[in-house]
């Protein structure tokens, strides 16, 4: 029988552990894939390609020293200075960007400190700072039939002295629209702390975000491994930025290693092979242009991406989002709900050509 507090366990929670939605909830679109090998998974934005041949021999080479601890400066954080010609000491290796941005957010935000963010915008950073019970001040995103579209104009007027933070997810997920360099640039030279979460900026062929780490000491720029390198079981990701920014933000980590050494190992192996990188990025891109243009086709509305995902308007089907995308799980490929949309990632041509297959179904031309 369990024992029971005086007070019952509520009288002791923060008030966000109460308000919160769970995290089961928010998961609950993976769960209907679980074990079934059969459905079409274009839901969480991973490389349906296995990972470069180099990562499956640094994985078994990671055995040999499954027994020690990695390293305090593991060689693929000084790889990853050396890509961004930078000191290591301006890089954070995690357990994926999402660690990083979560010691970010919680660096510079406490209880009813005001954060500009962009709306839609990757739910994960919002529910974050909802549990630090901040202000969060939203900047709607402008669209038309072409493309979602970032006004640097009106993020920098939501800006105002009590401003501690502000996010930008660039190219933004679940829109897949980029922020320029100039409207980047603009709000970095404000000097108020700016979290740039550049998870797909290996699909945008037009933007070079790297100079910011040299250029700004108020910028945290996190990237991943998760997409492009098909590292997304591994969880591997990184911060690039100012040496004592990133030594204030690595005070809110546990200290150590959250990374495995065979995520090290492998995430160095896949940081060299750029050919495979290259490849699979060239691959995706070219799907994702020929996906649009046939989704169109089919009657949906969609938009240009500049990611490894596109999005559909599910605001005129019955259920909204929700019910277009369990539709298209009734024929067997699993895609995720968000917001008013239904996001989409970009699979292998068969699984592309799966998911058109299922929404030619539902949309009554199958």
């Amino acid at each position: 029988m369990t024992k029971r507090s005086s007070r019952g366990l509520a009288g002791y929670l923060v008030p966000a552990a109460r308000d919160l939605p769970s995290n089961a909830s928010y998961l609950a679109h993976l769960a209907v894939s679980d074990g079934d090998d059969t459905l079409v998974r274009l839901a969480s934005n991973e490389n349906t390609e296995p990972p470069s041949p180099r990562v499956r021999a640094a994985l078994e080479r990671a055995y040999l020293d499954a027994n020690l601890s990695p390293p305090p400066v593991p060689p693929l954080r000084r790889a990853l200075a050396g890509r961004y010609g930078v000191e290591p000491d301006q890089v954070l290796v995690t357990a994926g960007s999402t660690e990083v941005i979560d010691a970010t957010l919680r660096t510079f935000v406490r209880a009813g400190d005001e954060v500009v963010i962009p709306r839609p915008s990757w739910p994960v950073c919002h529910r974050r700072l909802q549990a630090l019970e901040a202000r969060i001040v939203e900047v709607p995103l402008d669209s038309d039939d072409e493309s979602w579209r970032y006004d640097a104009d009106r993020m920098l007027a939501a800006i105002t002295p009590a401003t501690k933070l502000v996010v930008v997810c660039t190219p933004n997920n679940p829109t897949g629209n980029a922020m320029s360099l100039d409207g980047v640039r603009r709000i970095a030279d404000t000097g108020i702390p700016f979290l740039v979460d550049a998870a797909y900026a290996d699909f945008d062929l037009n933007i070079d975000l790297t100079g910011l780490a040299h250029e700004y000491d108020n910028v945290v720029l996190t990237r991943t491994f998760s997409k492009a390198y098909s590292l997304a079981g591994l969880r591997i990701g990184y911060a690039v930025g100012n040496a004592e920014t990133l030594d204030y933000v690595d005070r809110f980590l546990v200290p150590g290693s959250s990374v495995s050494s065979a995520s090290l190992r492998a995430g160095l192996a896949a940081l060299e092979d750029d050919a495979y990188h290259d490849h699979q990025v060239d691959r995706i891109v070219g799907e994702r242009e020929r996906l649009l243009p046939a989704l169109r086709a089919l009657g949906l509305r969609t938009w240009a991406s500049k990611c490894n995902f596109v999005s559909v308007d599910a605001s005129g089907f019955d259920g909204g989002a929700e019910g277009l995308a369990g539709a298209i799980l009734t024929h067997g490929v699993v895609v995720r709900p968000l917001h008013d949309l239904v996001r989409i990632s970009i699979g292998r041509g068969e699984e592309n050509d799966a998911l058109l297959a299922a929404v030619a179904a539902v949309v009554g031309r199958g």
